[in-house]
């Protein structure tokens, strides 16, 4: 709804704001769907508020027509939904013992906001702002799925790439993209996110144990007698 509000009355915004703009919306809304229909995640819950919220601001700098009357009033309801007692039992009280880390799921978040972040500045961005943009979902990515160079993007790769290119782009957006790539470093030298991505995993070692031994369920289970012939 808010996509389509500001492709047809823009206000400040310029097209390539409105590309950052929805492409930041539609990814992390799927995220936080995904996470809080599926593991009932409150990082998912907060996702989703964070991105519900941004909606509310550009309410304030587009012009007032029928789109974004309706795009506030889908934000309302969609606020009030999440917010509401029946909503709040579907969420997890307490971190799951088996999900990752919480400075691993901020991490990835915050790298898939990071076009939302640049887009929501009403200044023209150039195209090194685009690129910076395309760096932050790229590096969730690789982080996410655990594939190689992805702890490294998060830990230095996405500020050593927001430094130099903080030269070449608009002051506002090279002051958003050094702040929140620099916030992504500080978390990820943690060790809970460099366990996330490589999990400590240890070989476990067996040993062989009598039948005459073993629990009498493991053997019904197993199909064999007390001297380990099949039944």
């Amino acid at each position: 709804m808010w996509l389509t509000a500001i492709m047809f009355y823009p206000g400040p915004y310029e097209p390539t704001s409105v590309l950052l703009i929805g492409s930041g919306w539609l990814l992390l809304a799927a995220v936080g769907t995904v996470g809080l229909v599926l593991v009932g995640g409150r990082w998912a819950l907060y996702t989703i508020l964070m991105t519900l919220g941004t909606t509310f601001w550009v309410a304030t700098l587009v012009p007032l027509n029928g789109w974004t009357v309706a795009g506030l009033a889908s934000s309302s309801a969609a606020l009030v939904l999440l917010l509401s007692p029946r909503q709040d039992r579907l969420v997890r009280k307490l971190p799951s013992a088996s999900g990752p880390p919480p400075r691993s799921v901020i991490v990835t978040v915050a790298a898939l906001g990071l076009p939302l972040a640049l887009g929501l500045i009403p200044v023209n961005p150039n195209s090194w702002v685009l690129a910076m943009a395309a760096c932050g979902p790229v590096s969730a990515f690789l982080y996410s799925r655990t594939i190689l160079g992805g702890l490294a993007s998060m830990r230095f790769g996405l500020l050593a790439v927001a430094l130099p290119a903080s030269v070449l782009m608009p002051l506002p957006h090279s002051l958003t993209a050094v702040a929140i790539c620099a916030f992504i470093t500080a978390i990820a030298w943690s060790p809970d996110v460099a366990v996330a991505f490589r999990p400590l995993i240890e070989k476990g070692s067996t040993y062989a144990i009598p039948p005459e031994l073993a629990p009498k369920e493991i053997l019904d289970g197993a199909r064999i007698d007390e001297k380990g012939r099949p039944v």
